[in-house]
């Protein structure tokens, strides 16, 4: 099988959506799984609606999302993405090989004589095609008079047919395309010229991308042909709907990478996630690692159908990773997010504090939420413990685990879960007579994580003090 390369060609007019994302993810998980190539082009040819910025921000949310490209310009001894831009003399001399092989030729109809020319409520060709049969000398002296002229591409009357590897064969009329510019009137190539003739250059086997780009490709097809280029193959996913049935864009409440990144969703989570949507492993499983995806990744499975965006499915994959990430790798995800004037924890504390909390973790970002549970307010303790003054049998309970924790060397979670249960049973107190007190004594609260997490996480001296706390108040 020939090398595979694939490629994301954003534009930078805006920062990355989710929607976008998607569409690198599908490109770089194929490369990936055939041991190909990924390519990055910035197609910035469009000089009026680039931001500034834009591509900065494009090349973080790819390296956050973990989706490296593999060439490119070296910029600072690291591959830059290529730019349209940049290319600018390959465009103007494919098109002039056109215009000289016949199948291109210029154009001076103006924007209203071309809307005129259309008839009925549905856009017609682009162009009725009258410049095509005009003379070297009269195309000589009206490019001398001005304006300058576009070129466009002559369209054949022919069938244009195309095999699309999640659509099937699909046939477009020649007619109903029309002429189209492949140069403007300042010899800037338009989109569709540019991308085949980058496409070429750059040896992309795939082109895979959104279903908004379907009546963009017969054009394509038809430039290949005209460039006696060979056609990559074609795949168009299915067109992603937000949770009101609406196609999801920025303007439709498609998420930004960058807000992602900020809110700490895990970017594993995020790619898992969004390769789901209008693809299937080939089993009914939902989390998966990079290395199955890129194991399992190919074009047989990616259906037709729209897919719908939920935002909660996409909280559980990331919570899912979260809870899968070791220990050390997790704290050094959430240390520069905990706030360390509400929970001043050492080094050595924040671990277990981290750990106590981990699985109920959807974001980076809810650190501090959660270490709620296991450093509360003030308020929020006293208020716990002046519940504890009104169960008889809390005092007897609480003594016997603070005695027991006393005894302890190995503070871990399982033994200190084990401690707490023993207490119980020289108490005479189990289930929720045991359970309540002791967590309504930590944290304030009836409901919260594993007591052995939580005592693991708040450590000996805290544990001493609240549980001495608690039974100063029972008795007064």
């Amino acid at each position: 099988m020939p090398t595979v390369r694939t490629r994301f060609a954003p534009s930078p007019t805006g920062s990355l959506h989710l929607g976008n994302l998607r569409i690198a993810i599908f490109n770089h998980l194929l490369a990936r799984h055939h041991e190909g190539q990924f390519v990055l082009r910035i197609e910035d040819t469009d000089l009026e609606r680039n931001v500034e910025g834009a591509l900065e921000g494009i090349l973080a949310d790819l390296r956050w999302a973990g989706l490296e490209w593999d060439e490119g310009p070296d910029v600072g001894g690291s591959h830059g993405p290529y730019r349209q831009s940049a290319r600018g003399n390959s465009h103007r001399l494919a098109a002039l090989r056109l215009e000289a092989a016949g199948r291109a030729y210029r154009c001076f109809c103006t924007d209203e004589e071309v809307a005129a020319a259309r008839t009925g409520d549905t856009p017609g060709p682009e162009c009725p095609g009258r410049c095509r049969s005009l003379g070297s000398g009269e195309i000589r002296a009206r490019t001398e008079a001005g304006p300058p002229p576009v070129l466009r591409f002559a369209v054949p009357d022919d069938t244009v047919s195309f095999r699309d590897e999640v659509r099937g064969d699909i046939h477009w009329e020649g007619r109903d395309i029309g002429d189209f510019v492949i140069l403007r009137s300042d010899e800037r190539a338009t989109y569709n010229f540019a991308v085949v003739v980058d496409d070429i250059a750059m040896e992309i086997s795939h082109v895979i991308r959104g279903a908004g780009h379907l009546s963009n490709t017969p054009k394509q097809a038809l430039l290949f042909d005209a460039l006696e280029a060979p056609r990559p193959v074609f795949a168009h996913l299915p067109t992603v709907l937000g949770p009101d049935g609406r196609k999801l864009s920025k303007r439709e409440g498609a998420p930004g990478v960058r807000e992602l990144a900020g809110e700490g969703y895990h970017p594993d989570g995020v790619v898992n996630y969004l390769s789901l949507l209008g693809w299937s492993p080939g089993d009914d499983r939902e989390i998966l690692s990079r290395r199955e995806l890129v194991a399992l990744m190919d074009l047989d499975r990616v259906g037709a159908s729209d897919t719908i965006f939920d935002p909660e499915k996409l909280r559980w994959a990331s919570a899912q990773h979260i809870a899968a990430m070791p220990l050390e790798a997790l704290v050094d995800a959430v240390a520069s997010r905990v706030d360390r004037s509400r929970y001043p924890l050492s080094d050595e504390e924040l671990p277990k504090a981290v750990d106590a909390i981990r699985t109920r973790l959807t974001t980076f970002g809810e650190v501090n939420q959660h270490l709620a549970l296991l450093f509360p307010e003030p308020e929020t303790l006293a208020t716990g413990h002046a519940e504890l003054a009104e169960e008889e049998a809390a005092e007897v309970t609480l003594r016997a685990v603070r005695q027991h924790l006393e005894e302890v060397e190995d503070w871990d979670p399982e033994t200190l879960s084990g401690v707490v249960r023993e207490a119980g049973k020289s108490a005479g107190a189990r289930g929720r007579a045991l359970f309540h007190p002791v967590r309504l004594a930590l944290t304030g609260a009836r409901q919260g994580p594993d007591l052995g997490q939580v005592l693991a996480g708040i450590g000996p001296r805290r544990a001493a003090q609240r549980l001495t706390r608690a039974l100063n108040r029972i008795t007064g």
